[in-house]
């Protein structure tokens, strides 16, 4: 059986017919695609000018469109698609084009990678951020925005999936912790700013990677947007933002995530004097500020151990059973049904990205071996996906002397690509082209 091209790989090599002697920059995930397409279709729309343009191309990837919108041209009427799956040359501007690779498993996973130069990559980027939006530079007074600094602080709206995908986690177990602890100082921000008081909450979410840290905030924002603003800022702007909240007495909530100014040898007298001292900002608003770290350890002792400077400490951890099902269905098919009990009892302690991974990587087992999804294949994309992450790091960590002594001791190892390779054999049908592309990438 003929091996396909990963999706990646066959991005790149789009890539390098076109600029055979320039880098190209490989972004996974993004979702560029429904963006740019619809943001054709508005341009076509309203006949408005653009060099912007989507053209098909020819890959191992079957090719498939989805959502159907009909536009008025000059030839009469002409059906465009807000998504769609296989490859694509995206014409940005007369010296610019980018490559995208594509494959929908279902209405609510995509895998796509896109390259270009990186002067195309930002445009790109900069195009899908701000679209035909324009910028705001005032503090907005409600809704769900991102913060950056371009002679001053700049706001604009982030994609509305953002929002749409976070009100999905509502159910997240900490969750109901923080919402209690967020009404519970705006309803009674008086005592929070009486006797001069600075009308500022400080609130550390702990977890590891993956946990839902950001979707908690996000949650918070999509179930409070329509009266408060949320900004979601960086270690260079979190600061400028409290300000400008005080400054207007506006009820703000900062996102903060992974301040390195709170970090053992990095946080200094200004930090300390920011978060409650004479530099706090006075907001008789309320400014409530989210911050979110992987490795509380690594926290200056000044800040974590002296209250007043961290009001709170939320710790998000891995799913348990219900949390992990719960977690687990927004990823998949809306006809596709599982027990409950035993899909969380497959997912018990796993991260919100791991779930969504061990879902990807089962169905491009079940597009292998023609069988529905179960249980039982979310249990062995479970396996291969640790198996991979488990290999990852000893192979960082393996020498030459090294294996050569595992070798003598145990001789062949578990091989996680042949279990793939016997899947497709039992199959005894081979995979298609889509498919196949599919496979190679989660690996």
């Amino acid at each position: 059986m003929t091996a396909k091209l990963p999706m990646w790989k066959q991005a790149l090599n789009f890539h390098k017919d076109m600029y055979p002697d320039d880098f190209g920059v490989v972004v996974k995930d993004e979702h560029y695609y429904p963006i740019l397409a619809n943001l054709l279709i508005t341009r076509r729309t309203q006949k408005a000018f653009s060099y912007l343009d989507i053209e098909p191309i020819e890959s191992t990837l079957m090719v498939s469109r989805s959502d159907p919108v009909v536009v008025r041209a000059k030839g009469g009427n002409r059906l465009m698609f807000k998504d769609a799956s296989g490859a694509f040359r995206v014409r940005l501007s007369k010296e610019e084009c980018v490559h995208i690779v594509r494959c929908r498993l279902n209405t609510k996973l995509s895998i796509e990678y896109a390259v270009g130069r990186q002067s195309a990559m930002l445009q790109l980027h900069n195009l899908c951020r701000t679209g035909s939006r324009n910028l705001r530079r005032t503090l907005p007074k409600k809704g769900l925005w991102d913060c950056e600094k371009d002679s001053g602080l700049v706001y604009q709206r982030p994609k509305p999936s953002v929002v749409k995908e976070a009100m999905a986690f509502s159910g997240h177990p900490q969750y109901e912790a923080l919402e209690a602890d967020f009404n519970q100082f705006f309803e009674d921000i008086e005592f929070y700013t009486r006797y001069g008081q600075a009308g500022m909450r400080k609130v550390l979410m702990a977890g590891p990677p993956g946990t839902g840290k950001t979707t908690l905030a996000r949650v918070l924002a999509a179930n409070h947007c329509n009266k408060y603003a949320f900004i979601q800022a960086d270690g260079y702007t979190f600061k400028d933002v409290c300000y400008e909240a005080a400054r207007r007495s506006t009820p703000t909530i900062v996102i903060a995530e992974e301040v390195d100014h709170l970090y053992r040898g990095r946080a200094d007298s200004g930090i300390l004097s920011f978060l409650d001292g004479i530099k706090t900002p006075r907001n008789v608003g309320g400014t409530y500020v989210i911050f979110s770290t992987n490795y509380p350890k690594a926290i200056d002792e000044r800040i974590l151990k002296r209250p007043g400077r961290i009001d709170r400490v939320i710790s998000v951890g891995a799913f348990r059973r219900k949390a992990a099902a719960a977690c687990a269905q927004h990823y998949l098919p809306d006809d596709c049904s599982l027990p409950l009990k035993e899909l969380g009892a497959a997912l018990d302690r796993c991260t919100a990205a791991e779930i969504k991974e061990i879902i990807v990587t089962a169905f491009g087992v079940t597009r292998v071996t023609r069988e529905e999804l179960s249980v039982k294949t979310i249990e062995h994309a479970r396996e291969l996906l640790q198996g991979r992450l488990k290999r990852a790091a000893e192979t960082c960590e393996e020498d030459m002397d090294t294996r050569q002594d595992e070798f003598k001791e145990n001789g062949p190892g578990v091989d996680h690509d042949e279990l793939l390779a016997e899947l497709e054999d039992r199959a005894e049908l081979s995979p298609t082209p889509a498919v196949d592309s599919l496979n190679r990438d989660v690996q």
